[in-house]
């Protein structure tokens, strides 16, 4: 692994931003401008570069005497990134930034508030939006509420997630067989399961849809996905489900994949109705996979 820094100043940060990518310069600089812009800026980026070429260079040393980064390798796989960034960070809180998505102009500053005045937390979930301001992830009925192993399907994204350093989240690392670029049949999950662990730990966690991460809707209904793809983060969610002994979720998903995959044939959408039923499938079968 290399690690190269930014010439921005040595006062120990606040945040650490592990951001894993591969193939994206411009959204990442993107983050960057928008992380330029946070009205809190006691942070340091992790750049977690799974490229085995030097495209990130310019990106890179374009910000580098604004935004505070750690420039380092790592081997594909999301998780695997992430754990490689963990063990550079030095921040009092983390967090998992997409190479595509970008924060709200005041998102640390609350965060900070956020911990602050409730000490006995130690995870924040953010709500998820595309530009226009629809809801592009964390998909709960509820605008805020407990972190729960009944709801952390819908409430954990990664991308949205902050955790507060402490004893837990100090030892605590991804699952290097789930996620997007594992060698597995589980392309998601990583972030859910991380988050179970945290809590099986003793972590409390909240969930508040008022504070934003900005990521482009890719989910089924968008018609941003194919049948592979679903099947996989459908694979991802059972071998979560398994993982976790969480059996009673497994009848639930299954149904309201069924429930999406009847509505979107009433409704002539026999393209949509495929994806969810691969993705029924994945979930299902990710669950019957042996340990």
């Amino acid at each position: 692994m290399m690690e190269t820094e930014s010439r921005v100043g040595s006062i120990k940060p606040t945040f650490s931003l592990i951001l894993a990518t591969r193939e994206r310069t411009e959204e990442l600089r993107r983050f960057l401008a928008a992380l330029n812009e946070s009205s809190y800026t006691r942070c340091e980026c992790i750049v977690v570069d799974q490229n085995s070429d030097d495209r990130l260079a310019p990106v890179l040393e374009e910000w580098a005497d604004r935004v505070s980064i750690k420039h380092v390798r790592s081997s594909q796989g999301l998780s695997r990134a992430r754990n490689v960034g963990l063990s550079y960070a030095s921040g009092n809180v983390l967090a998992f930034p997409d190479d595509d998505c970008w924060y709200a102009p005041d998102l640390l500053q609350r965060v900070v508030l956020f911990f602050k005045q409730n000490p006995h937390y130690g995870m924040l979930s953010v709500g998820i939006r595309d530009l226009s301001g629809r809801v592009s992830g964390n998909r709960w009925i509820r605008s805020s509420c407990e972190l729960a192993t009944t709801n952390l399907f819908r409430t954990s994204v990664g991308i949205g997630l902050f955790v507060r350093r402490g004893r837990e989240a100090n030892s605590m690392r991804f699952d290097e067989s789930l996620g997007v670029g594992a060698g597995t049949p589980f392309a998601s999950g990583e972030d859910t399961d991380y988050v179970f662990r945290l809590l099986e730990a003793g972590v409390r966690g909240r969930f508040d849809r008022g504070l934003t991460v900005f990521h482009p809707r890719r989910d089924m209904m968008s018609s941003h996905a194919d049948e592979v793809r679903a099947y996989s983060y459908g694979c991802g969610m059972g071998r979560v489900i398994r993982k976790r002994s969480k059996l009673p979720l497994l009848p639930a998903f299954l149904a309201f994949d069924l429930l999406r995959a009847t509505f979107s044939l009433l409704c002539g959408r026999s393209d949509l109705a495929s994806l969810c039923s691969s993705h029924g499938k994945g979930v299902l079968e990710g669950y019957l996979v042996s340990k």
